[in-house]
């Protein structure tokens, strides 16, 4: 309900007399935010739309009377404690007596007096605002109660485990890991002789040892490659976190501590306050031997579990730095023995409970991972997964079997956006997207940003490879070159052959390197690593057919598709010929003048664009070089042309686009630099 000091309430006025409900509006409407409902069913369905502070409700309608509607209002837990006043012409006592006894809250004859009409609905939503009040105060006061009775609760096994079970879910990779922590710490607790209360309280605070995760970001705890500086810092305030939970919500003895304390390294180099030694609790010492063992000897999205041996060379060669050199006896011994690999198969019997129950605590964790979850899975442009989702996903999948990594660039995305501006850049973006959903599997391809892809083929060869990159690449082009304002984009790959015992950052490294030899050798293409050394291999490619794209590249129906970038390269190399031999040639600049049709759209405008490039197209030689410039300008080399060949030209272009714009809307004209000669310019 609305604050009734400080906002107009909103009321709703039913009545099916267009006559009664205006003069009801125009009077009420300078005091209170009204509405209208013609009969009782528009009035149901406007409150079901939008809960009204008060109902205004004529006793007699048609088809469904006052009576009815107050009837439906008071058996929805939704709308039963919205105040109704019934409005009639009739002074029929009994009708009045009915409707009170229907739950309204007054009952109002017509016509009205304005003055006592405010004043009784204003009287009525005061009482119900002060009433809601009271509840919300008797509601609060209970929970206090229910929250200071809870905090003096033990908390249950079953309320642990199902929390724990929270905690893990944050990483797909974790699943389990807070239960095994537990089991091998309370295997150490038992072979140090502990009593089973104290063994029984290791076990719980090592299920909550994790509990700070819930702080920390799913995009920095499921990141697939190096974490930067600033990512370590932020996942190393789970600690921290973890006990500011546990301090005021559970009396699980030591898990407080557990949580704090459970990176702190024996020598002191730990975090998060570099405690040493004893001033370590023994209980976040044991789980810190358990939660490294378990992280060690299990999958992660950045890489595949270690090999039995690796582990244990790893954990002596810490022995006293960061681990307890006692307690890490009693782990080794206990592994020696294969009492580990035994808990591994066996559950125990406690983990086979039905979990049960739930505390505030849980509650509050699992309303606030429920809100997490999903917020930013999808890239919006392209309907692929984001960076975060994607790439976790597709370094899950790399774990399970080798495939084909593959990183694509799309070329030329700024000078689509720079020339035809973000909306042509974003067809292209979503182009790209459509085409690899067609092309691989949803789960395994995703953007990285700005212009770059990654997919991941499972199971295939180099050839199958091969063939899913030409066919994505062939279906891109085909489907942008039937656009005419992103017809520039094109595709760039890297491909990399890779196998679960490969590690993403490394795979995804690799590939960079392989696209980087694409784009520093043209562009357009794709390579595979050469896994055979730290060297990019070009493609096997067919010399006749690199023959026949170099003269299709020099040839006219290239020239359009020239970069700005390569297009000043190319001048540079005509202005060395110039010097050296003495080949003349001209720099035209073709624009379009659009200041005399300042309502003209866009899409006009580009069309008159796309026609005269039609009309270059038609024109100009092979020899010729052309670049669009801008919006609405394109800059031409014309090579050995005289002033009489170049006016030739100009006159071919400017009557070609006018037959095939078909209007003399839009002016073209043309600025020529002769640069081999004096440097001036001159618009013509």
């Amino acid at each position: 309900m609305r604050d009734f000091f400080n906002e107009k309430a909103d009321i709703l006025i039913v009545d099916d007399e267009p006559v009664n409900r205006k003069i009801a509006n125009r009077m009420l409407r300078d005091r209170f935010t009204t509405r209208e409902a013609a009969s009782g069913a528009e009035a149901l369905e406007l409150v079901r739309e939008k809960l009204p502070d008060l109902i205004l409700l004529d006793v007699h309608m048609p088809d469904m009377n006052g009576h009815e509607v107050i009837n439906h209002l008071k058996t929805d837990d939704n709308t039963r404690d919205i105040p109704v006043v019934f409005v009639t012409a009739d002074d029929d006592r009994e009708t009045e007596a009915n409707g009170l006894k229907e739950g309204a809250d007054d009952f109002i004859t017509k016509p009205f007096r304005q003055d006592i009409l405010i004043q009784r609905l204003s009287r009525i939503l005061e009482l119900h605002f002060l009433q809601n009040n009271l509840k919300e105060e008797v509601q609060r006061q209970t929970a206090k109660a229910e929250e200071r009775s809870r905090k003096i609760e033990q908390m249950s096994l079953q309320t642990i485990m199902m929390l724990a079970n929270v905690i893990d879910s944050k990483d797909q990779y974790m699943a389990g890991h807070s239960m095994r922590v537990s089991r091998y710490s309370a295997l150490i607790a038992k072979a140090l002789g502990w009593d089973a209360e104290k063994i029984e309280n290791l076990r719980y605070a090592a299920l909550l040892h994790d509990i700070g995760n819930i702080g920390v970001p799913e995009n920095v705890l499921n990141n697939p490659k190096e974490l930067t500086e600033h990512e370590y810092d932020i996942i190393k305030t789970h600690a921290s976190i973890g006990a500011e939970m546990l301090s005021s919500k559970t009396l699980v003895k030591g898990a407080e501590e557990v949580a704090k304390q459970h990176h702190e390294y024996f020598d002191g180099t730990g975090y998060p306050e570099g405690l040493s030694g004893e001033n370590i609790s023994v209980e976040a010492r044991i789980v810190a031997i358990a939660d490294a063992f378990d992280a060690m000897n299990s999958n992660r999205v950045y890489r595949r579990a270690f090999s039995a041996d690796h582990i244990k060379k790893e954990m002596l060669d810490k022995k006293g730095t960061q681990f307890d050199p006692y307690l890490l006896d009693v782990f080794m011994g206990l592994w020696e023995h294969g009492t580990i690999e035994q808990t591994l198969d066996n559950k125990g019997e406690s983990d086979e409970d039905n979990l049960e129950g739930s505390s505030a605590l849980l509650q509050k964790v699992m309303e606030s991972f429920a809100s997490q979850k999903g917020t930013d899975d999808f890239d919006i442009t392209t309907g692929l997964l984001s960076r975060t989702a994607g790439e976790r996903s597709i370094a899950g999948a790399m774990q399970e079997t080798a495939g084909c990594f593959v990183f694509f660039d799309v070329d030329n995305l700024k000078k689509i956006n720079d020339t035809n501006g973000h909306k042509s850049g974003d067809t292209v973006l979503k182009l790209m997207g459509d085409t690899m959903k067609a092309n691989s599997d949803e789960k395994l391809c995703c953007r990285l940003g700005g212009d770059e892809f990654v997919v991941f083929y499972p199971e295939v060869n180099r050839n199958d490879a091969e063939k899913k990159v030409q066919k994505l690449i062939t279906e891109f082009t085909t489907q942008k070159n039937s656009i005419s304002d992103i017809s520039v984009a094109s595709l760039s790959a890297g491909l990399v052959m890779c196998t679960p015992a490969d590690a993403y950052i490394d795979v995804y490294n690799r590939a960079d390197k392989a696209l980087y030899f694409v784009k520093q050798n043209g562009k357009e293409g794709y390579s595979f690593y050469n896994e055979d050394s730290d060297s990019t291999a070009k493609t096997s490619v067919d010399i006749n057919k690199l023959v026949h794209g170099i003269k299709t590249s020099g040839s006219y129906e290239g020239a359009m598709d020239v970069e700005y970038r390569q297009f000043t390269k190319l001048f540079e190399y005509v202005a060395n010929l110039e010097k050296r031999y003495d080949h003349s040639f001209k720099l035209i600049m073709i624009s379009l003048d659009t200041s005399n049709e300042p309502g003209a759209s866009i899409e006009e405008i580009e069309r008159a664009m796309l026609c005269m490039e039609q009309s270059i197209r038609q024109t100009i030689r092979n020899v010729d070089i052309v670049t669009r410039y801008s919006k609405e300008q394109f800059l031409a080399i014309l090579l050995e042309a005289s002033a009489e060949g170049v006016q030739i030209v100009i006159d071919r272009i400017f009557g070609g686009f006018y037959s095939i714009f078909g209007s003399e809307k839009f002016k073209p004209y043309y600025t020529i630099a002769d640069l081999s000669k004096t440097g001036d310019a001159n618009r013509i």
